[in-house]
């Protein structure tokens, strides 16, 4: 059984500043809305914990954008490659959805034949800290997919904000460490506000279901995907895309990559990785002579099709889990305002607008 254990604001200034490691990343008010930034190099900005969720993903935490993944000579030899080594780094103000993606990209690196050793490093590397949806964003939909504003599991230490300061729980022996090691700035929770706790949580439940409207994915809907596709609705769903890449740039679980060569000096190259999204035309783009080997998706309905069979269809085929986990950023993001969640209605058979 876990001890819940009480911090004041103030505290958790102060238990964040006192974790062992050199950057502790938490969301902050900047700009008028949350976002990642290292205490270490900002300790006086304004924690932004009660707010909705960062519009960024999490996931750079664990798979950057760019990175370097090996180096080699013009002769062929292979070089001293980067090290797959990452020095620890917490992170504090992940959500309930942002775990569910966590749990998804283990899956994806860590397990099957071989592991990415470059994740798997940083993963290593980083402690934790979730904290409950006091406030729900207007794009969020977690509940339709069988989450919880508030992680359940996987986290270090989970914070839930009460109206005098935090609930704080410990997941994992680094959390209880860090919780041992904060001394007096944190006591036993009451029965009065671990009550609170499930109030607040009930109260974030409702105000999804309130929101999205007893959205649910159906259990065909890789057979409706397939009925789509096959009668030319995508067509119409894809009219207002721009072809951006936005929504999967930002999706927590979005993980494809491209890999490339390039000259580092001398007769020294080294390959890169940097993200890259299915929704772009030259994707799937293969190489050989003209004709001989067409890109298998020329159209963007299908390219858009396939994102979502892989979120909806494939990904529970390959993973056992859904791809989506319903935080609702790339709709935030869409420059085309396509909201997946009323595609997800129509699929479902309401086309209420």
């Amino acid at each position: 059984m876990r001890t819940t254990y009480f911090v004041s604001e103030e505290g958790l200034a102060r238990l964040l500043e006192s974790l062992d490691a050199p950057h502790v990343y938490a969301a902050i008010r900047r700009r008028g809305s949350p976002e990642y930034a290292d205490l270490r190099a900002a300790p006086e900005a304004d924690l932004a914990l009660r707010d909705v969720r960062p519009s960024a993903s999490p996931k750079a935490f664990l798979q950057p954008a760019r990175e370097r993944v090996a180096a080699y000579s013009v002769q062929g030899e292979a070089g001293a490659g980067p090290e797959p080594l990452a020095e620890p780094r917490a992170v504090a103000g992940l959500r309930g959805c942002d775990m569910k993606a966590l749990e998804y990209l283990d899956k994806v690196f860590l397990e099957g034949d071989v592991a990415d050793p470059f994740y798997a490093a940083r993963r290593r590397s980083q402690f934790l800290i979730t904290v409950d949806c006091e406030k729900i964003h207007d794009a969020c939909f977690c509940t339709a997919l069988g989450g919880k504003p508030y992680a359940e599991s996987g986290f270090d230490l989970n914070l839930t904000p009460l109206g005098s300061g935090y609930l704080v729980e410990a997941g994992s022996d680094k959390g209880r460490g860090a919780l041992q090691a904060a001394g007096n700035l944190v006591r036993e929770a009451t029965e009065a506000e671990v009550a609170e706790r499930t109030r607040r949580r009930a109260e974030s439940v409702a105000a999804l279901e309130r929101q999205n409207e007893g959205l649910r994915v159906p259990e065909d809907l890789e057979a409706r995907l397939k009925r789509w596709q096959e009668s030319g609705r995508w067509a119409e769903t894809c009219g207002a895309c721009v072809e951006c890449a936005a929504c999967t740039f930002i999706c927590p679980t979005c993980y494809c990559f491209y890999l490339y060569d390039q000259a580092a000096g001398g007769d020294a190259f080294e390959r890169l990785r940097t993200w890259d999204s299915c929704v772009l035309g030259d994707y799937s783009r293969m190489a050989g002579p003209a004709g001989a080997k067409p890109n298998p998706r020329p159209r963007l309905r299908t390219r858009l099709a396939n994102r979502f069979l892989h979120k909806y269809a494939f990904a529970p085929a390959q993973v056992g889990l859904l791809g989506c986990t319903g935080c609702g950023r790339c709709i935030e993001a869409c420059l085309g305002k396509v909201d997946l969640r009323q595609i997800l209605k129509e699929l479902s058979g309401d086309e209420s607008r």
